[in-house]
């Protein structure tokens, strides 16, 4: 008895995704850039405003020391920084561009100034934070606050915001 051979008949599926599987994909990925990047960029102000916080620890525990010698707020002479506006203390960071002493009527507060290339600046004008103690206090803590309305309110470094 013979057999004959029978050709085998395979069934060809094609493999792969349609088109509309694909689309829904980029959406769905479309959808979480769209959250993921207005986050990430306060995120990422945040940490360069936290820098204007950490570079300024120094000063703030010479005002602390000083407060507690003296029983008042420094001035920046007995700080040892020059009166002129165009003297500042020196310090700088990867986004921070000066930091400076204000003094006026009893009440100091350090002045940290953002370069034009942070987050937290516009390309045209830099940003200000303002450091200063709670009731004139340096004992009390330390507040932080934007120079204008430019600025976000949140992205204020958590160790000094005021709410």
């Amino acid at each position: 008895m013979q057999h004959s051979a029978q050709p085998a008949i395979r069934n060809k599926k094609q493999g792969g995704f349609t088109l509309i599987e694909l689309m829904i994909v980029v959406a769905i990925i479309g959808v979480l850039a769209s959250i993921a990047v207005p986050q990430y960029q306060n995120y990422t102000a945040r940490a360069q405003a936290s820098e204007g916080l950490s570079v300024t620890a120094g000063v703030r525990a010479d005002i602390a020391e000083q407060y507690s010698l003296r029983g008042s707020m420094p001035t920046a002479a007995q700080l040892g920084i020059g009166e002129d506006e165009e003297d500042n203390l020196g310090i700088e960071g990867r986004y921070v561009d000066s930091v400076d002493y204000a003094y006026d009527d009893g009440s100091g507060q350090i002045e940290v100034v953002f370069g034009t290339d942070s987050a937290l600046s516009d390309s045209d004008s830099s940003a200000q934070m303002n450091i200063a103690p709670v009731s004139n206090n340096p004992g009390n803590g330390w507040i932080c606050e934007w120079e204008g309305d430019s600025t976000n309110v949140s992205w204020l470094p958590a160790g000094c915001r005021g709410d």
